[in-house]
């Protein structure tokens, strides 16, 4: 008979008492198969917890990471929108800044007035890295229009200040109130009959009435001077002085700065007048020329 013999083990077993000892005969082969078995059964006994343990917590950290990429792409969306009304604000800023500065005469202002590097560029379709360095790049960009548009800022609030000076300095109001008489240019002259150039604006008032200043000066002379009885000079700078003849009295000195508006004396009728009236001069870069420029409110009907 051919083939391989079979090989057995033969188990004998010894009782404690007087009985008889039995052999029992078992194949090799069934010996390593249930010795396999065994092995196999002992081994999933130790890994099945540990399979069971790794996978439980495979799926907490997949769920985990999950919710983690739901709230990232929510804040990359909300990342997304802020920057971009930023940058529409950003913009915003700069084309007013850029208004003003054409209504306050400054040439040049140091505004980018450009849009953000990538702008309307999806953050969900870049990778995290590549979504934070987009972000910081962003930020950087708004950082320097940031920077430049203060620039911006403090050169508006110069000249602004420079204007609102020139204005505040700038004759705009009537010094009294009254009616109009004699103008600025040729007239013939009250007392002589003979032509003769009038280089201000003669007002009617009551003697005693408010004299008040029509911008903001210093007042450089207040006295007596021929013809012109009690006068009061008044240097608004930038080249414009202005001059008050006739009046009562004064209610300033020589060296007070005034307001707009502040009184600086009383109608008269000192020096060579006819009547109470205030003789108003305007005299730019030392030559006169004619108060009603000077003048925005309707000094007729007072």
């Amino acid at each position: 008979m051919s083939g391989k013999t079979r090989k057995f083990y033969t188990i004998m077993i010894v009782p404690h008492a007087a009985e008889k000892s039995r052999r029992v005969r078992v194949s090799k082969n069934l010996v390593v198969a249930t010795g396999i078995f065994l092995g196999a059964l002992l081994l999933s006994g130790v890994l099945l917890p540990h399979f069971v343990i790794r996978t439980t917590y495979l799926g907490w950290v997949t769920s985990r990471l999950a919710r983690q990429n739901a709230e990232l792409k929510k804040t990359t969306e909300q990342i997304d929108l802020a920057l971009g009304d930023i940058r529409r604000k950003m913009s915003n800023f700069e084309a007013k800044a850029s208004e003003m500065g054409t209504a306050l005469g400054v040439a040049r202002l140091p505004l980018t007035q450009q849009a953000a590097a990538g702008g309307g560029l999806d953050l969900q379709s870049l990778s995290p890295l590549d979504g934070a360095r987009f972000v910081q790049g962003e930020l950087k960009v708004l950082k320097e229009r940031s920077e430049k548009l203060q620039d911006s800022l403090q050169l508006l609030d110069a000249a602004y200040e420079k204007q609102a000076a020139y204005l505040a300095s700038t004759p705009s109001i009537i010094p009294v109130r009254g009616l109009y008489g004699n103008g600025y240019g040729w007239r013939k002259d009250p007392f002589t009959g003979e032509r003769d150039f009038h280089q201000g604006l003669d007002i009617a008032a009551m003697s005693g009435t408010r004299v008040i200043a029509p911008a903001d000066g210093i007042v450089t002379m207040a006295g007596s001077v021929g013809g012109y009885g009690n006068f009061l000079v008044l240097s608004h700078g930038y080249g414009v002085v202005t001059h008050y003849g006739h009046l009562m009295n004064f209610t300033v000195r020589p060296g007070q700065r005034v307001h707009r508006g502040d009184m600086i004396g009383h109608v008269g009728s000192t020096g060579r007048s006819t009547g109470p009236h205030l003789h108003y001069e305007v005299v730019v870069h030392q030559r006169a020329v004619d108060p009603t420029r000077y003048i925005l409110d309707d000094f007729r009907t007072f």
